[in-house]
């Protein structure tokens, strides 16, 4: 899965990478460390799309995907800020989009977690920090007042040797050289998602152990992304840790009978 990712570059080198020609913002965007999925207001990323005349956008969207059908309040909506790479071409959910509705999430980066719950060790896996982008699905839901909300899902395909050993499933990126056919509604959704799967699990990603400030959702800063030491474990036999220096006592017996008078 993608659970949180990182958009560090500024918006002019975002709109070279995908070769934008327009953009749509509705509020302003500035690089972020720690984006986790919302399907609420205020936390919109920048998705590239093509529109119907054509041109390629940037815009802003919700890491959420809302089905454009969608008629019941939105904290009632599955979980659908991922989309499983298998499912896309024969769940409702996902199909349509699949078939014309094609985007481009760009990141520096993404986090996974390892570890027992409120010990959790980050782990950032990146592109030499370069620009790259995800497969994502978009859609436009209108509102009961009527007003537009854009909102996108990423895509996840299964882990590559790289990322299998802190989770087994990763995000579907997409090369360079094939932003045009991902984008393209005309063409054939089953030989661009293979020609995905086929390249972006093997580009060259590098891993590191990242700062656990970040696994608060409410810090936002370039420390989410900090390279940190993890600790060994801890590996003593436990008589030594208990005992430490003073072997002897480990000998004795430990009595928790009620003291004689």
């Amino acid at each position: 899965m993608c659970g949180r990712f990182t958009v560090q570059d500024e918006i002019y080198e975002i709109k070279i990478a995908v070769s934008s020609q327009f953009e749509q913002l509705f509020q302003p965007w500035r690089p972020t460390y720690n984006i986790a999925p919302s399907a609420g207001p205020g936390h919109e990323q920048l998705i590239a799309i093509t529109a119907q005349d054509g041109s390629r956008i940037l815009k802003l969207a919700r890491w959420w995907f809302i089905p454009s059908q969608w008629n019941k309040p939105l904290n009632q909506l599955p979980t659908a800020f991922n989309a499983r790479s298998e499912d896309i071409e024969r769940k409702p959910l996902w199909r349509a989009a699949f078939e014309s509705s094609r985007c481009l999430v760009p990141a520096n980066g993404w986090r996974e977690f390892k570890g027992p719950r409120g010990q959790k060790q980050p782990y950032h896996f990146h592109l030499e920090q370069k620009l790259f982008a995800f497969a994502g699905l978009w859609s436009t839901w209108h509102g009961p007042e009527g007003d537009a909300v854009d909102s996108f899902a990423i895509i996840t395909t299964e882990a590559n040797d790289i990322v299998k050993p802190i989770h087994d499933r990763m995000p579907l990126i997409i090369p360079a050289e094939n932003y045009d056919d991902w984008l393209n509604p005309k063409a054939d959704p089953s030989k661009v998602l293979e020609q995905a799967r086929n390249k972006g699990r093997q580009l060259p990603l590098e891993c590191y152990a990242s700062d656990a400030v970040a696994n608060d959702v409410r810090y936002e800063g370039p420390l989410a992304i900090q390279r940190v030491e993890v600790k060994a474990l801890q590996t003593k036999p436990v008589q030594q840790l208990l005992f430490g220096d003073f072997p002897e006592l480990a000998a004795k017996p430990i009595r928790r009978g009620r003291k004689q008078a």
